[in-house]
């Protein structure tokens, strides 16, 4: 009983820490630089985690991240039917959106996680508006809740001033 109750501990130690969207980073900071070895973790207006806009399919997320939850629904926007899936990973803290039309091409990405970092330093989390603004200068757009980069195609999401949430799309 006794190894399996270590074999247990041991076993979800492993699966918690390979479950979790973070690494340490490769210069031992601890620094929440990498998912799976792969440098900063959002890159506004190409993706996370590996997954590129406008490149990547719902399979090379399935294939990175294991099987999501998919959510197929039909929209009408500007006289024109079309339907989009999301993926979601609740406990990564990421939703990845896809177009039936190109393939189930990746087209944004939603990403909520606790710790993620742009490759500017703004973290989830702890990160407020004034961090976004410094480190990405003036918005193309800013409301009460969120900052707008039209130019880098990313939107910051805030609650009482802190991020969040992050919006990948494609830049503009």
């Amino acid at each position: 009983m006794k190894a399996f109750t270590r074999w247990s501990i041991v076993a979800s130690s492993v699966f918690l820490f390979g479950a979790s969207a973070f690494a340490q980073g490769k210069d031992g900071s601890g620094r929440n630089d990498s998912l799976r070895g792969i440098p900063y973790f959002i890159k506004t207006g190409e993706g996370t985690g590996g997954i590129k806009l406008g490149q990547s399919t719902i399979a090379d997320v399935e294939k990175l991240f294991g099987k999501g939850k998919v959510k197929a629904e039909k929209s009408k926007t500007i006289n024109k039917l079309f339907t989009f899936k999301t993926v979601f990973y609740k406990k990564r803290g990421l939703k990845f959106f896809a177009l039936d039309e190109t393939p189930n091409t990746i087209y944004a990405i939603e990403v909520y996680a606790n710790g993620a970092r742009t490759e500017k330093d703004i973290t989830i989390g702890t990160s407020t508006e004034d961090d976004v603004v410094k480190a990405y200068g003036d918005p193309s757009y800013k409301s009460a809740d969120s900052i707008d980069y039209d130019n880098l195609g990313v939107v910051f999401e805030f609650d009482h001033g802190v991020l969040q949430r992050v919006l990948l799309s494609k830049k503009k």
